[in-house]
């Protein structure tokens, strides 16, 4: 048998036969160990009740403050503390830290307290430190009230003001120590602001001072902020090149429409381009010698010399305008020289100015680099100013972020240990612990175990007599239901006290785990190749050789009542189930695999019930079981129905009540075609010898033993 399989079977294996009446046998049998023992317990827990010190217990509750001060909380260095269930429990870590500790056993000198310096007058200097410090955490409790922000700083001492002292005390360092951390910070905060403000004031002028070099060096000079005197002078020489532009083009169109109109001759529209004094009054003069010319050709002819007078000052008038529109146009030449010359003068002003204006604008893009750097440590260095003004001033006004809501009162009453509840629970607990003593001794005391009484009929009756083989099975008669037939006749007196021979006993068939737990039936089906599995199949082979087709019926009994024997005749039926073989169980064993009237079973068939609705339905395999009644199996049309059972199934198992009860054994043993013993390992062998009497009296077809282990 492997070790899963004994350890999956055997913890569940129950003591046969050890019910409610041989508990209070026991109980009975041992009550004066058990009021012993019982009183001892209670004498002990009330010895170490009373040896135990008194401790006093008192509590003091904190609350975490989420309301601020609009005035410190302005300038508040650390941020505000949180009241979420996290940071709550934060605290209480604080609260039962060891440097918290510490400082309420430096304020209170605790240290020279034995009840806490357990080593005062043991060594020379007591116990060390840490030492010191555990023994004070193990009388200290912190814990959250509910979901609340509240902290139950809780204390124990053998004094009750001493409990209070230190309870109060602890809240009152928590909550200064709250105080001086936030003062601490302030301090550190004002004093690396004050650095870093002098850096920046120093670091600011090195910056404008590389400012104001910076341009010296490259002449950017500004004459309002943010506008240079380059930038200025190449916006006037703008303005001065447009303006001499355009005096330019009307110096050129003038001129060039006077040459025009001079080379074609049409000096008289000249007068409308260039306004000339001296033209206009030639060109009146003309006008008049004109109108004279008119008023005189009338009366003189053309060869008058008055005539030709006039024609003459037309001529001179005439040559005197072309003069004066020559050197008109001569003199707006020279102007239109000189307006080119002053364009491209302009011009070249501009290109100086325009290279100017570029290298001042590179050198300009360093020097915005420069003033922005400026301008940030400026903004920078304003901000620390602001911020060290609103810390500086800070320690007087800050408060702590917890209150203590309830100081710890002088406790009146002690706290521990609870003497009275102790040992009243130490009753029964000690009555319970003197019963399972009491048990224990029974079982591996002195005394027979009571697992080995027999339950059923005792086998002594029947060895009083030598027992002869009965007749074959054929010529046995009927017995009644409940008369027990005389198996022998009656000894000689030499006979009668002469020890009976003993046995030869049977081939072993197999050899099995002993289990009471129907479950192991259950894990049969999902392991059928483990060890248990295939001793079944061993013991299958033995029983069915061959597969003859030919049905046969096997009765399964042991010496003496045992509930591990349904669960192994349950297993093999499910073993033959898996190979194929239609099979079927008679419960003739007190019901112990099915209820005895559970549709009817046998009884119910032979009151006419069809066979249909007595039989019940293995709810895991294809197995059938019928509860049949010990009564039943001397009535003829029991035989009738096994008959018909063979015509259906493959096997049909019997699980038989133990041969030494005087019910259905005769007529078993005619209707068997095999009989197994089952027999357990802590059946005593006089039992187990006078089961095989009975069967070999009987004539039974024994086929071999089960071994259960």
């Amino acid at each position: 048998m492997s070790t899963h399989e004994s350890k999956l079977t055997a913890p569940d294996a129950p003591e046969a036969g050890f019910g409610l009446g041989d508990f209070l046998a026991v109980l009975d049998k041992r009550k004066g160990l058990i009021v012993c023992i019982t009183l001892l317990f209670v004498a002990v827990t009330a010895a170490v009740m009373i040896s135990l010190p008194t401790l006093y217990s008192t509590s003091a509750v904190i609350m975490l403050d989420q309301r601020k001060n609009s005035v410190a909380d302005a300038a508040s260095v650390l941020s505000a503390l949180p009241t979420d269930q996290p940071s709550v429990q934060n605290q209480i870590h604080v609260l039962a830290s060891r440097d918290l500790a510490l400082k309420v056993i430096d304020r209170l000198h605790l240290e020279i307290d034995p009840e806490f310096n357990t080593g005062l007058g043991h060594t020379p200097f007591g116990s060390s430190r840490d030492a010191i410090v555990s023994a004070f955490l193990s009388h200290l409790d912190v814990s959250a009230l509910g979901v609340s922000t509240s902290i139950e700083v809780a204390f124990t001492s053998r004094d009750p003001q001493k409990a209070a002292l230190i309870a109060n005390t602890l809240a009152g360092l928590y909550t200064q120590d709250m105080v001086a951390t936030k003062v601490a910070a302030s301090r550190q905060a004002a004093q690396w602001l004050s650095d870093r403000m002098h850096q920046l004031s120093q670091q600011l002028q090195n910056q404008e001072g590389v400012i104001e070099l910076y341009k010296a060096e490259h002449d950017l000079v500004e004459s309002q902020p943010g506008s240079s005197l380059v930038n200025q002078q190449l916006m006037a020489i703008n303005t001065q090149l447009v303006a001499a532009q355009s005096d330019l083009a009307e110096k050129k169109a003038a001129y060039d429409q006077v040459a025009v109109l001079a080379k074609t001759g049409n000096t008289a529209d000249v007068t409308q381009v260039v306004n000339s004094k001296m033209i206009g009054d030639l060109r009146s003069q003309e006008a008049e010698l004109v109108r004279q010319e008119s008023d005189m050709a009338s009366r003189y002819g053309p060869n008058h010399p008055k005539m030709q007078a006039i024609r003459n000052q037309r001529r001179d008038l005439a040559a005197k305008v072309q003069r004066e529109v020559d050197g008109i146009a001569g003199s707006m030449q020279s102007e239109l020289e000189i307006a080119k010359a002053h364009v491209a003068s302009i011009d070249a002003s501009l290109a100086r100015v325009g290279r100017q204006a570029r290298d001042a604008n590179m050198a300009r893009i360093k020097l915005s680099s420069l003033e922005a750097n400026l301008a940030s440590t400026r903004t920078m260095y304003e901000s620390f100013v602001q911020r060290l003004r609103a810390v500086q001033g800070q320690d007087d006004i800050q408060i702590p972020e917890a209150q203590i809501i309830s100081s710890a009162p002088v406790p009146t009453a002690p706290s521990a240990p609870h003497r009275a509840l102790f040992i009243g629970a130490s009753i029964p607990a000690g009555l319970l612990f003197a019963i399972l003593v009491a048990l224990l001794l029974e079982r591996f005391g002195m005394s027979a175990p009571l697992a080995t009484r027999p339950t059923l009929l005792t086998p002594e009756p029947l060895y009083a007599e030598p027992i002869r083989p009965l007749r074959p099975a054929m010529a046995q008669p009927d017995y009644p239901p409940n008369a027990a037939p005389a198996y022998a006749a009656a000894p000689s007196p030499a006979a009668r006290y002469a020890p009976p021979p003993p046995p030869e006993m049977p081939p072993l068939l197999a050899e099995l785990a002993a289990s009471a737990d129907l479950r192991l039936a259950d894990w049969l089906l999902d392991n059928p190749a483990s060890p248990y599995g295939l001793a079944l199949n061993g013991l299958l082979e033995r029983l069915i050789p061959g597969r003859t087709g030919q049905a046969r019926v096997v009765t399964i009994t042991a010496p003496a009542a045992e509930a591990s024997k349904s669960v192994a005749v349950l297993s093999l039926a499910r073993i033959a189930a898996l190979r194929g073989l239609r099979t079927i169980i008679l419960d003739a064993d007190l019901g112990r695999l099915s209820p005895a009237t559970a549709n009817g079973g046998v009884a119910g068939f032979l009151q006419g019930l069809p066979l249909t609705t007595v039989l019940l339905k293995d709810r895991r395999s294809a197995v059938y079981l019928m509860s049949a009644s010990p009564a039943l199996w001397s009535q003829p049309r029991t035989a009738d129905l096994l008959n018909h059972l063979k015509q259906h199934c493959d096997l049909i198992l019997i699980d038989a009540a133990p041969p030494l009860t005087t019910g259905p054994w005769p007529p078993l043993a005619r209707l068997s075609d095999a009989v197994v013993l089952y027999a357990a390992a802590k059946v005593p062998q006089p039992v187990l010898e006078a089961a095989l009497r009975v069967l070999s009296a009987m004539a039974a077809p024994l086929k071999g033993l089960l071994l259960a282990r």
